[in-house]
């Protein structure tokens, strides 16, 4: 499968979100916070009460703190100063990140879908890898940049298990359809993902926006880049190609 991200999302700011424990029954990704990157380094600020709510399908606080949520480690909520935290913000990001010193980084990447030799910045590393390690719930999620025109990115399709009845049909690097999904009852800007007219799941809805713009103004490819996870977590992911829209050429 020759699918390589040849052109990465570098975004200047990311969304961290969290997800509660397997023991919880629950497993939306909570927008939580906002990593920005800034002319100093970057900032890191936890979403006041509006853009939680907005973020978040209009879900109380209260029930991610009854799931255990109680900030990120690094960053105490009680102690945010007003604009923000500044300092040592992306060092903190980035202890995330496998270091580039480990002998198998060029594996890592190439299991991201990024050429070995490519050279990316740390907001682009995290974003591509989205900072997750198997010790807590949290993430970092790209809302990506809905006038890219030219962009590759590999997203995990949401809600797979609850669609992965045709599972056995899959294969690695069929194509797949992306659909906008305005009636959807949850979310306007909704995005069906389907493999041979088979709903396998959605696009993150922090990304879904964008990624139907796209839909409008760009000419948009994708296939199935993965397949893994557990029998009771089955995990699919989506390598989606973005270009130019090419124009009818008059006869």
């Amino acid at each position: 499968m020759d699918h390589w991200i040849d052109h990465p999302s570098d975004p200047s700011e990311l969304i961290l979100a969290w997800r509660a424990p397997d023991a919880v029954d629950d497993r939306t990704r909570w927008a939580v916070g906002l990593l920005r990157k800034t002319d100093d380094g970057a900032c890191f600020r936890y979403f006041n009460d509006e853009e939680f709510a907005e973020l978040n399908s209009a879900r109380p606080r209260s029930v991610l703190r009854s799931y255990g949520y109680a900030g990120y480690p690094a960053f105490d909520i009680a102690k945010q100063p007003p604009g923000g935290f500044t300092e040592n913000v992306l060092a903190a990001f980035a202890r995330r990140l496998p270091p580039p010193s480990r002998s198998d980084f060029k594996l890592i990447l190439e299991h991201y879908r990024v050429r070995s030799d490519a050279t990316l910045s740390t907001m682009s590393l995290l974003a591509l890898t989205e900072a997750k390690l198997p010790s807590d719930g949290f993430s970092l999620i790209d809302r990506l940049d809905p006038a890219a025109s030219c962009l590759e990115v590999v997203f995990e399709i949401a809600g797979h298990r609850h669609n992965a009845a045709c599972r056995h049909r899959l294969v690695v690097g069929q194509p797949l359809d992306l659909m906008a999904n305005p009636t959807n009852e949850h979310d306007v800007h909704a995005v069906r993902v389907e493999a041979a007219g088979e709903l396998i799941g959605h696009i993150n809805r922090l990304q879904a926006e964008a990624v139907g713009q796209w839909l409008q103004y760009r000419e948009v490819s994708a296939w199935l880049v993965r397949l893994n996870g557990k029998p009771d977590h089955p995990r699919a992911f989506a390598f989606v190609s973005v270009r130019p829209r090419s124009r009818s050429i008059a006869a």
